[in-house]
């Protein structure tokens, strides 16, 4: 088992089921078999790639849990569309979609060997509730969405806040995990005539209590 993973899910009150919890430990194990050939993500080992990407995945669980309930309330289902855009080696995605296992995910990448590790990777973990689609995100079909979340896409400016209020559902929401306050800001006076509210969460990413990370969410 990796150390800091089992460490880090009783620090966040996470609470997976040891199915959910072997899921990680193999995805984990995936992506570093499948690391130096793919470049998935920055990790040496498995615990640094349980820390800096499957736990600063999971840290926003509880707002996340949280949106899809709202989201359920507002349109009436059970199920909703939640998209990992530029999903790369599958964070925060898959660990979310595990967590999540009632939910619809969708992970958007458009990179080919990326996107054949996703289709291996899940279909390995058997997560019938993931689907991939190898594109460009601008390729998708407009309004597919209930909610958007990405780590590492594109900082928040016109031409990208454009093109994910066109994938998501009127009413739907954005949550961007971001880093600092201040560049947060920055991005966020580039969009202000199309983004009048947003909000903001402090999160700590246990082993991470140094940096800082936070959750943008703007609704549609």
């Amino acid at each position: 088992m990796t150390e800091k993973l089992i460490a880090g899910l009783e620090k966040l009150q996470l609470e997976l089921s040891q199915e959910q919890i072997n899921q990680l430990e193999t995805y984990i194990q995936e992506v570093l078999e499948f690391n130096k050939s793919y470049n998935l993500m920055k990790a040496l080992d498995a615990n640094e790639l349980a820390v800096n990407h499957i736990l600063d995945s999971l840290v926003a669980v509880p707002h996340l849990k949280e949106l899809i309930s709202t989201r359920c309330q507002e349109t009436g289902k059970a199920v909703i569309d939640i998209a990992d855009i530029g999903s790369g080696g599958g964070c925060p995605g898959i660990p979310l979609a595990i967590a999540f296992p009632e939910q619809a995910f969708t992970l958007v990448e458009r990179m080919e060997k990326r996107c054949g590790f996703l289709i291996s990777t899940v279909s390995k973990l058997g997560l019938k509730n993931v689907k991939i689609e190898c594109k460009a995100a601008d390729l998708l079909a407009p309004e597919s969405f209930d909610l958007e979340v990405f780590r590492a896409f594109h900082p928040f400016e016109m031409k990208i806040i454009k093109l994910l209020f066109r994938m998501l559902k009127k009413g739907g929401y954005l949550a961007a995990y971001k880093a600092r306050e201040e560049k947060i800001l920055a991005e966020m006076e580039e969009i202000k005539s199309v983004v009048k509210d947003y909000k903001r969460i402090k999160m700590t990413v246990p082993f991470l209590e140094d940096h800082e990370r936070n959750l943008v969410i703007i609704k549609k």
